[in-house]
């Protein structure tokens, strides 16, 4: 067997160094790339990709699942409206970190002038890659002009800007009158409501007692 050469000394020093430095990469990219993959669930749960701040009280890992507390994100949609979503717990399993599991959630509206509204879920589920809000039990809403309904199971599709719920829908309004449906959809950004299947009942307003000229108001226009 022959001396090693200089030139072949040199060439296998560098594949050792070669070697080193890429171990060397692997124990620092390891770990970056499991707290990157860990906190992908934590920005998925609270709803956004831009926020100023993500209010958490807690974050934690229950056996597969990774469990966050108090979740809740403020942003406004394309007409303007503000609104704040907030949850008691939120879980997304390692597994599967598109998808998180959202507990008592509500969804507080603001068109910044007069009116607000709240919608209220006991559980929901939310998909980061559709941007979609999904509930398939009872949804209950109510705002300020004194509605309120109760929607059995309800999507939210936040890109189209469109509410969907395969009913029974069941609306009260200020005054007792009632809009019961089948189905419901709702584009928020068009303002425009949807209803298969609609029974309404109205309750007429009480007689102040004057008499009233039929053509009084097409005179003065």
């Amino acid at each position: 067997m022959s001396a090693a050469t200089p030139e072949i000394r040199h060439a296998i020093y560098a594949r050792l160094a070669r070697h080193n430095r890429r171990i060397g990469m692997l124990r620092v990219a390891v770990p970056v790339i499991v707290v990157a993959i860990l906190s992908v669930p934590i920005v998925q749960v609270v709803f956004a990709t831009l926020a100023d701040s993500f209010p958490i009280a807690g974050i934690r890992l229950d056996a597969d699942t990774l469990v966050i507390d108090a979740p809740r994100f403020d942003g406004r949609t394309a007409t303007g409206t503000v609104y704040r979503m907030t949850a008691d717990r939120a879980e997304s399993r390692i597994g599967n970190l598109d998808i998180a599991d959202l507990y008592d959630l509500r969804i507080d509206l603001s068109d910044g002038a007069d009116y607000s509204a709240r919608v209220g879920f006991t559980t929901a589920q939310w998909t980061m890659s559709q941007e979609r809000l999904v509930s398939n039990e009872d949804v209950h809403v109510a705002d300020s002009t004194g509605a309120s309904g109760i929607l059995a199971g309800i999507e939210i599709d936040w890109p189209s800007q469109v509410i969907t719920s395969d009913g029974p829908v069941h609306f009260v309004f200020e005054g007792g009158n009632r809009l019961d449906a089948a189905t419901m959809v709702h584009d928020m950004g068009a303002a425009i409501w949807q209803f298969e299947g609609v029974r309404l009942e109205m309750i007429p307003a009480p007689d102040d007692g004057r008499e009233r000229d039929p053509f009084a108001e097409e005179a003065g226009q």
